[in-house]
């Protein structure tokens, strides 16, 4: 039996962890002084709300990345339609509590991306997207903590590869969107778009359930098509979208390069499918997404309670992400700056899946710190409970591991970001008799 005291113990810590962080975030933002939003951090970071208009100064604490405007051709180049953008993103990660042998890692990832707009440079409906990344470092969640839950949401296999190569074509005034090539799926069917803040891999990018119909993710997409209709004329706002994509067995083996396309036919196929409504003229803008990925592959999965092999696998999805609260400043609603919160809640077979349901609660507050007004602080909870099928065979009382985030991103320059972070996972994987870990990190952000 699960102790009883066990849920105000989770209220208690994450208490503290709540102190600690605004503690640590009042210190750094004296350290720090004011400061600005990096354009983007990763391939799916880019946040609106923060973005700003580049300042018209010789100063590198003033330019929006590193490298600067190359003596105008980079805006020159945007003003055209292409944009390149190249940034590195690094987790310093310990566990510092639990029964596991404790470890101090760094994770990181460089990447580099070309999005060329075809309407602004030849006045054609289309987009062409590339981007490479180059990781590097150990993974602390995937090598050592064995636990549901992902710490690092850029942590995975050491790798120099394509990532993404997709061209998107639209017809009738851009209502239906046909793109085709390489794609990360998991950015268009079940991402969270709570990357900005959040380090956790769950709340960060997608649930772990997510993955194990094998779509393609980022940084290892695969072949795949996509179909998006906007269904505005019936509702404004609502959409529909459909993809099939390679499947894969080792998402970086043989593939070490993400250019071995002709081995990645080689794996059977799987189908995404979603339906989404995107709030219209509102300053709360909020998006729902209802979801499914499937596959109906032989030899992948095996029933967990006699190891007896099934065919296919799916999992399914609710998404909310919502503005729920501005501040009104000198009388009038600041949209840039207020709590915006997430919520997702999925579901796959508890037969073959160690996990066969999960869901998770993000809130991201833009500013909540006077004087810094482009710094977000974020808390996440997760919790993913074990398949029954699994407690059976393993004759063990595994239960649900839930894991809370709390983090804050410091905007030092517009190019220069760090984050503090502080992770707690109680009954790791489920396990009721495993000590709870504390997971202690640092996230810096460059953009070149």
């Amino acid at each position: 039996m699960k102790p009883v005291h066990k849920p105000f113990h989770l209220f208690r810590a994450a208490g503290a962890l709540c102190a600690a962080g605004m503690l640590t975030a009042s210190t750094l933002s004296v350290m720090a002084g004011t400061a600005s939003d990096p354009k983007a951090v990763d391939n799916k970071a880019m946040d609106p709300k923060a973005m700003v208009v580049e300042k018209k100064s010789t100063s590198i604490w003033d330019q929006q990345e590193l490298t600067g405007d190359w003596g105008g051709e980079r805006t020159k180049l945007r003003e055209q339609g292409i944009d390149f953008t190249f940034n590195n993103i690094g987790d310093f990660l310990t566990d510092v509590t639990g029964s596991q042998t404790h470890h101090a890692t760094y994770f990181g990832r460089f990447r580099g991306n070309m999005d060329i707009d075809f309407k602004k440079l030849a006045d054609v409906d289309g987009r062409l997207f590339v981007s490479g990344i180059y990781q590097y470092g150990r993974n602390l969640s995937g090598q050592y903590l064995d636990v549901f839950t992902s710490t690092s949401s850029i942590a995975g296999e050491e790798s120099l590869r394509l990532d993404e190569a997709w061209y998107e074509q639209g017809f009738i005034d851009s209502k239906v969107k046909l793109k085709f090539g390489q794609i990360a799926a998991v950015n268009d069917f079940g991402s969270t778009g709570f990357f900005d803040i959040f380090m956790n891999d769950e709340t960060g990018y997608a649930a772990n359930i997510l993955f194990r119909p094998n779509q393609p993710f980022s940084p290892a997409g695969k072949p795949g098509v996509e179909l998006t209709v906007d269904l505005s004329d019936i509702t404004k706002g609502l959409y529909v979208k459909a993809g099939g994509f390679t499947a894969y067995r080792d998402a970086y083996h043989p593939d070490d390069t993400g250019l071995n396309w002709g081995n990645d036919f080689k794996n059977g196929a799987v189908i995404a499918s979603e339906i989404g409504y995107v709030e219209q003229n509102t300053k709360y803008a909020g998006t729902y997404k209802l979801g499914m990925t499937a596959n109906d592959l032989d030899g992948r999965y095996n029933k967990l309670s006699n190891g007896e092999s099934v065919q296919g696998n799916v999992v399914a999805y609710f998404s909310m992400e919502k503005s729920v609260y501005h501040p009104t400043e000198n009388g009038k609603l600041n949209t840039d700056k207020g709590l915006d919160i997430l919520f997702q809640a999925l579901g796959a077979p508890h037969d073959r899946n160690p996990v066969g349901f999960e869901s998770l609660i993000g809130f991201r507050y833009t500013g909540l710190i006077e004087g810094r007004d482009t710094d977000v602080t974020g808390l996440g909870i997760i919790y993913a409970d074990a398949s029954p099928d699994l407690t059976n065979r393993t004759n063990s009382s595994l239960e649900g591991e839930t894991a809370v985030e709390l983090t804050h991103k410091f905007r030092l320059t517009p190019w220069f970001a760090v984050q503090p972070n502080m992770q707690f996972i109680f009954d790791p994987k489920g396990n009721t008799n495993r000590s709870d870990i504390v997971v202690l990190g640092l996230r810096t952000i460059v953009n070149f």
